[in-house]
């Protein structure tokens, strides 16, 4: 049997993908957006995470084997129930909410379960082909369908 990294998704029967992601945000010493939460998750190596520093943090790649989209919808479940927020404006931040502290400390969170990856490449390929999607009425690929009444 392989080794396996303290790190590694394969820790999830004892930990949850919630206390994973809350612990990693309220980690953070600086004010970062979701993709880069999603980045240091999976463990980047861009330039930008290893400048900051953020390669120190406690849960940097505790979700290598999810895709960034997976982890993106973890925490978007995330702000959803409660658990997190984000800001408004032109480049919104991530932080933890009071009720995100809370559940974080007193160890009661929420059962959170990445997206299968399948499901959500299915729905991307059926957005993308339908033709009510912007992008193709747009490029003149697609145009919605003319009703015969």
């Amino acid at each position: 049997m392989d080794a396996i990294a303290p790190n590694s998704v394969a820790l999830l029967e004892e930990e949850t993908l919630a206390e994973i992601v809350l612990e990693c945000v309220d980690s953070i010493p600086w004010h970062v957006g979701k993709s880069k939460i999603a980045r240091i998750l999976k463990g980047s190596v861009a330039q930008d995470i290893l400048k900051m520093d953020l390669a120190r943090i406690a849960r940097y790649g505790a979700l290598r084997n999810l895709t960034l989209a997976q982890i993106t919808a973890i925490i978007d479940q995330l702000i959803a129930g409660g658990y997190l927020r984000s800001s408004r404006g032109r480049r919104p931040i991530i932080l933890l909410t009071p009720m995100g502290r809370t559940a974080f400390i007193t160890g009661e969170l929420p059962a959170i379960e990445a997206p299968d990856a399948l499901k959500m490449f299915i729905a991307r390929e059926r957005c993308r082909k339908c033709p009510y999607n912007p992008s193709l009425i747009a490029s003149g690929e697609g145009s919605p369908p003319v009703s015969a009444w």
